[in-house]
């Protein structure tokens, strides 16, 4: 009977190890819910844009990045990525991580937080 009880207990203890979700370590947890290029977490469901941001969270990195916006651009949504401190200009891309080319000053002047998604903060 006790040995019984202890495959039983041994058993339990087994499923709910494997049955517990893991903690995801891609995971992004956006300033801002926001809906762009078709997804409803793009920070997350954009493959390129999640691993982007993964190898740009080392300030000491020449990939470091401080702040991504998404915004509308002549009717396409565009990410805008600034690497901060290693570059003194935006880098654009379209949904698909391909980079684009916006020679129009006025569309980053009117960057502001309401399209503001990331924002690089020292993890403690």
């Amino acid at each position: 009977m006790i040995m019984k009880t202890k495959i039983l207990l041994m058993m339990v203890v087994i499923f709910f190890a494997f049955s517990c979700e893991k903690e995801d370590h891609t995971y992004i947890k956006p300033l801002k819910e926001i809906s762009a290029c078709g997804y409803d977490d793009p920070l997350n469901q954009l493959d390129w844009l999640n691993l982007k941001i993964h190898n740009g969270k080392d300030p000491s990195n020449t990939n470091f990045i401080e702040n991504i916006w998404i915004k509308e651009y002549e009717g396409e949504d565009v990410i805008i990525i600034d690497f901060g401190l290693t570059s003194s200009m935006y880098s654009t891309f379209d949904c698909s991580g391909n980079s684009i080319n916006i020679d129009n000053q006025d569309f980053f002047d009117s960057l502001n937080e309401d399209e503001l998604i990331y924002k690089y903060v020292i993890e403690s």
